[in-house]
């Protein structure tokens, strides 16, 4: 491992969990901090910051000018994939929450919009003049993401990586060849475990100071069932950390 050393900070997507102070990850799935970024920030960033990269740069393929619909943008991944996608060009940026108490995170994040998920395509249309989003980012699954193809405009892509809803959604063929959208799917867990290397790329935004990790709460480690339903309790904004040493 030639650019990891003995006694450097670093952070890493453990090969089977990371609720120990002590975890064995792949090189490839190592990445030295930034002196300059903090442990809270580097704790944070790693799912929400690298899984939010790939999903617009290389699954979804944004595209300078672009828009994008980002739903559950209050969320860890919400919030980052917000601030990514301003960064990485997109000219109009829409959120879902589930909540309205949860709008302003999503406007901090950086939103053009924000809106509940209650009639949210026809909303999502007026924005766009009638023509609908570049790339949607979905990780609800179920009725959602059906709902998403109708504020996808001609050749958009619609990215699913989550089934936070618990539901199935079916999609008909005939939304996608006529109108050459996509569905792409995308799980971290499994790219980490079938093709294991990822870009760091996110790490100098960080460390720029272009892209802040949101922080919603911190548990330490004997809280971890509190922690758990918390996040299930759908009442969490931002990224929710475990503190080992706690």
């Amino acid at each position: 491992m030639e650019h990891i050393s003995i006694g450097q900070r670093v952070i890493a997507f453990p090969s089977d969990g990371s609720y120990s102070e002590y975890v064995v990850a792949k090189d490839t799935l190592t990445f030295a901090i930034p002196d300059n970024i903090d442990f809270t920030s580097a704790a944070a960033c790693p799912t929400v910051a690298i899984l939010s990269h790939k999903l617009l740069n290389d699954i979804g393929r944004l595209q300078k000018g672009e828009s994008v619909l980002i739903h559950a943008a209050a969320g860890g991944v919400g919030t980052t994939a917000v601030q990514l996608a301003k960064l990485l060009g997109a000219s109009k940026v829409i959120g879902t929450v589930s909540h309205q108490d949860k709008f302003e995170v999503a406007r901090e994040a950086g939103v053009d919009e924000v809106m509940l998920y209650e009639n949210f395509p026809e909303k999502v249309l007026e924005l766009t003049a009638g023509r609908g989003v570049d790339i949607v980012l979905d990780s609800l699954a179920g009725r959602i993401s059906e709902l998403s193809m109708d504020c996808l405009d001609k050749y958009g892509r619609l990215v699913h990586f989550g089934n936070s809803s618990g539901e199935i959604g079916n999609f008909k063929t005939n939304e996608l060849h006529t109108s050459c959208r996509s569905v792409l799917g995308f799980s971290l867990g499994t790219t980490r475990m079938e093709r294991p290397e990822l870009s760091n790329q996110v790490l100098k935004f960080i460390s720029n100071k272009q892209l802040k990790i949101k922080v919603g709460k911190e548990f330490s480690l004997h809280e971890v069932r509190q922690a758990h339903e918390f996040v299930e309790s759908r009442k969490s904004t931002g990224k929710v950390l475990l503190n080992v040493k706690g």
